[in-house]
């Protein structure tokens, strides 16, 4: 690793540092682990990056980041959700962050340069545009045909509607949506309506696991997710389930969603 790279690394470090002590002397009544900070630097040149927006996928509580290029997750649940960090002139990305006692070391976030050319030619022609590596692999596995898919186009067409109401459509899915005073009233999420597994007979029914951008999501809840934030939407059951999105081998089904990049 080179001199400048340490440099960089080190400065990084010691800025997220600071940041995180000037945290917790402002909130005073909150746990510290609450505060947990967030920085944002540029890949190429280690630089903070100002005004990186950092937003919660599922609650969609968000912040700036400060010239510092930190910002405090207090908008964040215990025990965490999936964070997107985006600016505009980088690739935005998606990951899952934790809240809790136990997870309280300040999380570098890496942004890289989108690199733009100015068109020679002008064309009508849209089938060509970039695609996020989710979505080409979507697209891969789509042409295998194994699966159900959702694409974009058919979401923009439901884009004032909740995610709860498009995988509703899906073949073999049936949708939990308790009824009031029972636990989870107010939310909505998908379970196989195939055979019953080993939940079904514990007297549960066999949700799907749900993963947003090839992340895992800690809350399954459909009713969470606008249609107006996705590209993309894939469903597997049983046996078809890519291995990548089953590693404990014993998942009845998971759905997964892939953000537009806008």
């Amino acid at each position: 690793m080179t001199t400048r790279r340490l440099l960089v690394r080190a400065l990084i470090a010691v800025s997220l540092l600071g940041a995180t002590q000037a945290r917790a002397q402002e909130s005073p009544r909150l746990p510290a682990y609450r505060a947990r900070i967030l920085g944002v630097f540029d890949a190429n040149t280690g630089e903070p990056i100002e005004g990186a927006q950092v937003s919660d996928v599922l609650s969609k509580a968000s912040s700036l980041t400060t010239k510092t290029g930190t910002v405090s997750l207090i908008f964040l649940p215990d025990s965490g959700s999936i964070v997107r960090v985006q600016k505009i002139g980088y690739q935005p990305t998606t990951m899952v962050v934790k809240i809790s006692p136990d997870d309280t070391l300040p999380i570098t976030v890496l942004l890289n340069v989108v690199a733009t050319t100015l068109p020679t030619v002008v064309t009508k022609d849209t089938g060509s545009r970039h695609l996020s590596p989710g979505l080409r692999d979507m697209e891969e596995r789509r042409r295998l045909g194994f699966g159900y898919f959702i694409t974009e186009a058919e979401l923009r067409k439901n884009d004032s509607k909740r995610m709860t109401s498009v995988v509703r459509t899906l073949p073999n899915v049936n949708m939990v949506c308790p009824k009031p005073e029972r636990p989870r009233y107010g939310e909505c999420w998908a379970s196989s309506g195939r055979m019953p597994s080993k939940y079904a007979i514990l007297g549960g029914s066999c949700a799907l696991d749900v993963y947003i951008n090839g992340a895992i999501s800690p809350d399954n809840d459909l009713e969470k997710l606008a249609v107006s934030e996705f590209a993309g939407v894939e469903m597997y059951l049983g046996a078809s389930i890519p291995s990548l999105y089953n590693k404990t081998g014993s998942a009845c089904g998971v759905l997964l969603f892939w953000l537009r990049d806008r």
